[in-house]
């Protein structure tokens, strides 16, 4: 039977408070532990992949001026800048170096940084285009060769990026006159490049998406700078910053990353949740059958036996089960405990039920006993087809014992009438009972009138024979008994009322008449 607040209920109840318990543990955990870590590699992993890319433009930014501080140094080179080369441009300027050497557009200027030679590929047209001034053919160098003269007054020969009028690594280096310390002029090379840079072909994540933006006066920025923006779920931007050869500008390029290994560590870490919160759902079933098999089917199994107990009052109580009482430990001595009590209540019960059914002062049966045991007798003795006979007896003058004699005299008496009358009647069938003051019954399965009639006289002559002096009764000088009987046939049969009717109507008769005597109503 299930009850809204049994053990079992508050046992769910208490397991799932703490499944919630460690499933909000491992939230916090997640939050507060796992996911900072996480960013943390995660950043410290963006700024690795930064200082890569920073190395590849480094490397890309070297490789220029590599190939531009050869160029400056050529003899043939220095030897143009003197005038003693004229075919140096024809000769050596050529749309094949600037394909080998993966250069866009050559820069040659005097000491005077006045354009002494121009050549290029145009990145409209492709077409490659060399000459002595920034016009005609070469007229789409003009906007890249001014922004080339603001920055050649500056003597560093680190590559920079301009931003103007399109991004353009630039690098420039001296031309130095032979034997002498002084200048010839300057020789700048430049690489155009887009606005998505890809370094690394075969890696994706490279591309780098260039932009420029204002330069504050008093800022001092480091070349290796990193902006690292995580507003995006999917994916980290990464912002290097540097120094554009643009004067007044910073050259900002953008890539962005995908936050895989954060994603993939929440993913890990979600499933051990899952797998934490299986494990726990399994280990509380777990938990739950032991309890109930353990605790709570032996505590029900005592709470209905305690009901049918309480349902069933004044009934043979049987036992615990034997598997409960044979238990070692706090339930078993519970059932053992139980099985004792109930042992106990059983001889209780038996012996209030005798109590119930026997005269106290006697021990003869009782008008309750006989109440309910003559229908029965008479019942099973018809259905044998066989007789049923009822002695009624009464102890004669007994009110005069009384009196003479005092009542702790007349209560022995009546025992010792009641000593007589089990001696005579010692049948399992027999039933003796005293049904009032001095008033007994007996009932006599099988007997027909003759056969109770005469156990009724053996029963006054046994009577007499016991001497008990009784000097003021009028009949005899020891006490003496009358007898009624009624017999009730299979023929005939008659009602337990109505046999005990018939029987008192022929003690009354015998009582009017005379004393010490038996009589009978004839049966029907």
């Amino acid at each position: 039977m299930p009850y809204p607040n049994s053990l079992r209920n508050r046992f769910i109840i208490t397991l799932s408070i703490m499944l919630v318990l460690v499933m909000g543990i491992l939230v916090f955990i997640l939050h507060q532990l796992m996911i900072p870590n996480l960013i943390n590699e995660e950043r410290q992993r963006a700024h690795v992949y930064a200082n890569t890319l920073q190395k590849n433009i480094d490397h890309k930014a070297r490789a220029l001026s590599d190939m531009t501080y050869q160029w400056a140094s050529w003899v043939s080179t220095r030897e143009f800048m003197e005038g003693h080369l004229p075919d140096f441009p024809r000769t050596h300027i050529t749309s094949a170096v600037f394909a080998d050497h993966d250069a866009d557009m050559m820069l040659i200027t005097n000491i005077h940084d006045g354009v002494t030679w121009v050549a290029g590929r145009n990145p409209v047209t492709g077409e490659f285009t060399s000459c002595a001034r920034p016009e005609g053919p070469c007229q789409w160098t003009l906007e890249q060769v001014r922004q080339i003269q603001r920055q050649l007054p500056v003597t560093d020969t680190t590559p920079h990026i301009g931003v103007s009028p399109e991004f353009t690594l630039l690098s420039t280096w001296p031309i130095a006159r032979q034997g002498n310390p002084l200048l010839a002029g300057k020789l700048t090379l430049a690489r155009f490049l887009p606005e998505q840079w890809q370094l690394n072909p075969a890696d994706t994540a490279s591309t780098l998406t260039l932009s420029a933006a204002r330069q504050s006066m008093d800022t001092n920025t480091d070349p290796t700078a990193v902006d690292i923006d995580s507003t995006s779920d999917d994916s980290l931007r990464l912002t290097l910053v540097r120094d554009s050869a643009t004067p007044g500008y910073q050259v900002m390029m953008t890539t962005r990353l995908d936050r895989e290994s954060l994603r993939d560590g929440i993913e890990r870490f979600n499933l051990t949740m899952l797998g934490a919160m299986g494990l726990l759902l399994a280990l509380m079933m777990l938990m739950l059958w032991v309890f109930r098999t353990m605790v709570l089917r032996p505590i029900a199994e005592l709470s209905r036996y305690a009901i049918a107990l309480r349902q069933a009052p004044g009934e043979h109580l049987e036992s615990p089960p034997p598997w409960l009482q044979a238990r070692s430990d706090e339930l078993g001595i519970m059932a053992r405990e139980f099985q004792q009590l109930i042992h106990d209540l059983n001889e209780r019960n038996a012996h209030l039920r005798a109590l119930t059914n026997r005269d106290a002062l006697t021990g003869l049966g009782n008008r309750r006993l006989l109440d309910r045991q003559l229908p029965r007798i008479l019942s099973l003795t018809h259905r044998l087809e066989r007789p049923v006979a009822l002695l009624m007896i009464d102890v004669d003058h007994f009110k005069l014992y009384n009196d003479f004699y005092g009542h702790p005299e007349g209560d022995q008496c009546l025992k010792t009438i009641a000593e007589t009358l089990s001696d005579i009647f010692q049948r399992e069938s027999d039933l003796v009972a005293r049904i009032g003051g001095e008033e007994f019954v007996i009932v006599l399965p099988d007997f027909d009138l003759d056969r109770a009639m005469d156990i009724a006289r053996g029963v006054c002559t046994a009577m007499e024979a016991q001497c008990l002096p009784h000097e003021p009764s009028p009949t005899h000088r020891y006490v003496t008994i009358s007898a009624g009987v009624a017999v009730s046939s299979p023929e005939h049969p008659l009602s337990g009322e109505a046999l005990i009717k018939q029987a008192d109507e022929a003690l009354y008769q015998v009582k009017k008449s005379s004393r010490n005597a038996v009589g009978c109503v004839s049966p029907g």
